[in-house]
């Protein structure tokens, strides 16, 4: 990658970029196709359980699972791997497993065709986000890439999840299923099409004691970063509590505001829509800004959105706190994944996001625990309360983080780690 040029950069400069138009074409396409499973399968498990929550609960724990055990191993293999072609054989994979849902008539079996669509994508996410910055000419583009795979994410949530309704309803759960293979190898086909070579070095042979090696590498490699471990730190902690304040959110509306439970999808919406704004914003206005100056503010701005929703009992005052949430999500997620990108070399890349993923889901998994039990024996209100106070404090301690605290007053350098 070049230096970094003077010259402004924006969606356009990013889309110019014959390799990354391709592969945020493959994602768009695949989002949505995303939101058809996630609608259908849910409403699918429901059915054959005869809506059992429990089955419910054993389908999310099964798209958990594979994060946490394969994270770590599946971040050593994107490394070894050529990168292009590990997204292409995901997606092949892909394709085929949820083509296999309509032919399943137990929820057994549905668990494990989440399981494994689970476990296929803990290894292409590392590989796409370790391959944004060699599909780009300039370090100040990663930032407005990553803005734009994620404000595309957030309007496809927006137009996904409505069209999947629509789709299940006028053509049954079995549409929905062939649609998203149908985008799976849509998005194969657009990245089978990437020119550039997104392999460091020369393919390793994959040994048992090659990959230990490697992903011992990977775990030292933190402890030499004072960035990355600050960042695995911090996201941990807040991961921490917003699973369980995700688990809360929707008892809340019931038990706090007082009105109905489908009001929920629509505070999800406002949030999405700001989510999507901030997150273009970011990407604008936010490229010379120094990462911590975007993501302690959204760290601390979900810890207060927290508070107040758990004090708050007016829908309207509601639909604004929503809407701050989806501003300092976006500030705290963005910059995070492309200050990863910014500091971590490309032959790393892959573990550092492997370990992250693991981290991040184990910590999600704790949370929704102990979040609900505790709502249920506490009250909403004085856990809602508690969980935005510990977030606002590890916004706090992460400021004073090694890697947060030096790089308060540094610009992002204008080459990438090498």
């Amino acid at each position: 990658m070049a230096a970094g040029g003077q010259d402004h950069v924006n969606f356009r400069t990013v889309l110019s970029r014959r390799d990354f138009f391709r592969v945020w074409l493959s994602q768009a396409v695949s989002y949505l196709g995303d939101r058809l499973t996630q609608v259908a399968l849910t409403i699918y498990v429901l059915r054959l359980s005869e809506g059992s929550a429990t089955a419910i609960g054993v389908f999310l724990l099964a798209q958990s699972v594979p994060v946490i055990v394969l994270g770590p191993f599946a971040g050593v293999l994107v490394d070894r791997w050529d990168k292009r072609r590990t997204m292409v054989a995901c997606d092949v994979a892909r394709a085929a497993i949820i083509a296999c849902a309509p032919f399943l008539g137990d929820a057994r079996l549905l668990y494990l065709i989440a399981f494994l669509m689970s476990a296929v994508s803990t290894v292409f996410t590392p590989a796409l986000q370790a391959s944004v910055p060699e599909l780009l000419g300039r370090r100040e583009e990663i930032l407005v890439a990553n803005s734009l795979l994620y404000s595309t994410k957030y309007f496809t949530d927006l137009l996904g999840f409505s069209l999947a309704g629509a789709v299940v309803m006028a053509a049954g759960l079995d549409a929905a299923f062939f649609i998203d293979s149908f985008t799976f190898m849509l998005s194969a086909l657009f990245i089978i099409g990437v020119s550039k070579v997104l392999v460091a070095g020369t393919p390793k042979r994959i040994t048992p004691a090659g990959v230990w090696e490697d992903l011992k590498a990977g775990i030292r490699y933190h402890g030499s970063n004072p960035v990355v471990l600050s960042l695995l730190v911090s996201f941990g902690l807040g991961v921490l509590a917003m699973g369980g304040l995700n688990t809360l959110l929707i008892v809340a509306v019931e038990r706090l505001l007082g009105v109905g439970e489908y009001w929920w999808g629509f505070l999800l919406s406002v949030q999405a829509v700001f989510m999507f704004a901030a997150t273009a914003a970011t990407g604008r206005w936010g490229q010379k800004v120094p990462r911590p100056l975007l993501i302690v503010p959204g760290f601390l701005g979900i810890g207060l959105c927290a508070i107040a929703l758990s004090v708050t009992r007016s829908l309207p005052l509601a639909f604004v706190v929503y809407a701050v949430l989806g501003v300092a999500n976006a500030l705290f997620l963005v910059p995070s994944v492309t200050w990863i990108q910014e500091v971590v070399p490309f032959e790393l890349r892959g573990r550092v996001l492997g370990l992250r993923g693991m981290v991040l889901n184990l910590s999600a998994i704790i949370s929704y625990a102990v979040a609900g039990p505790l709502g249920d024996i506490l009250g909403v209100t004085p856990v809602m309360a508690g969980i935005g106070a510990f977030l606002c404090l590890a916004a706090v301690f992460s400021a004073t983080l090694p890697g947060f605290r030096d790089s308060f007053a540094r610009k992002p350098p204008a080459d990438l780690p090498v």
